[in-house]
């Protein structure tokens, strides 16, 4: 009986220090609060707006719009100036605090990442147009650069969200990374808006991994990220197979009604193969989930 005692007194002290170091670290409490909007004013920048009111309601947090003019023509200054003025009004934005910023520069990326480390961005969550020639800043070249040159998570949105909310999280990877420090990110961020994980492995014929060897990557991921039901992390593992990656996890998203899908990038990232895959393979425009991309 003693030893058993114990054993739970151990434990409970266990549990204690870890909520203690990751639950009631001040970090946690203000993630994600300041987010960067960068914005052309066109319907795909509109859609990114949309989601980052909903996000910054949620977080309790407060947004910066950031337009980019290549000079600073006094005209197409007002211009801007008006349009951001126009679009701190809004209703989707009255309980939230907006500022507004204007850049000017030839660099589109540059000034979009200038404006996130003069504003301690936390997160900037951008529009995507992929492959249209609207609108200057959200080509979905200038956003993959932002992507890929960024150290900041970048929350990317190519369709309009239809129903806001996110109670589920794709994390997609091979998880040969068991100490991924981009998890971390993922799980703060569902901490917050108390939703689940879906630990998401893809098999694929050119890249085929037997279910117990997948199995045991993602239960040793779990233990070296010290996930835990007690400590109401939400997760499960998920397993599908499809004929790409891409696609793999798209049509799981899409299956089981998942609200976001997070990915770990390395420099070059896969999130343009993901949007590339669902105009190829004609999805639905409201299937498509926001894109979370993280550093590793």
């Amino acid at each position: 009986m003693v030893r058993i005692d114990l054993l739970r007194i151990k434990m409970f002290f266990t549990y204690l220090l870890y909520f203690l170091k990751n639950s009631l670290n001040l970090t946690s409490f203000y993630y994600m609060k300041r987010i960067l909007i960068p914005t052309d004013f066109s319907e795909f920048a509109t859609y990114a707006l949309e989601f980052a009111a909903f996000f910054a309601q949620r977080s309790g947090g407060s947004l910066c719009m950031v337009t980019v003019l290549r000079n600073k023509k006094e005209s197409t200054y007002q211009e801007a100036e008006k349009k951001l003025e126009e679009l701190s009004k809004l209703n989707m934005l009255k309980h939230v605090k907006v500022e507004s910023v204007i850049k000017v520069g030839d660099s589109i990326r540059d000034e979009i990442l200038d404006a996130a480390t003069e504003f301690k961005a936390d997160l900037i969550i951008m529009g995507s147009n992929g492959a249209s020639l609207i609108g200057e800043i959200l080509l979905g070249s200038n956003t993959e650069k932002v992507i890929r040159k960024s150290n900041f998570s970048v929350l990317t949105i190519k369709h309009q969200i239809i129903t806001h909310r996110l109670d589920s999280i794709v994390f997609a990877s091979d998880f040969n990374d068991k100490n991924n420090k981009a998890f971390k990110t993922v799980r703060k961020l569902a901490q917050l808006f108390n939703a689940k994980i879906y630990l998401l492995k893809i098999n694929t014929p050119t890249r085929f991994e037997p279910t117990r060897l997948s199995l045991e990557k993602i239960n040793a991921f779990i233990k070296a990220q010290q996930l835990d039901t007690f400590l109401k992390d939400k997760y499960e593992i998920a397993l599908y197979a499809d004929s790409t990656e891409e696609l793999g996890i798209l049509n799981y998203c899409i299956e089981n009604e998942i609200d976001l899908i997070s990915l770990a990038t390395h420099g070059k990232t896969a999130i343009w193969k993901l949007f590339n895959e669902s105009t190829s393979q004609n999805l639905v425009n409201h299937s498509f989930r926001p894109v979370l991309t993280v550093k590793n």
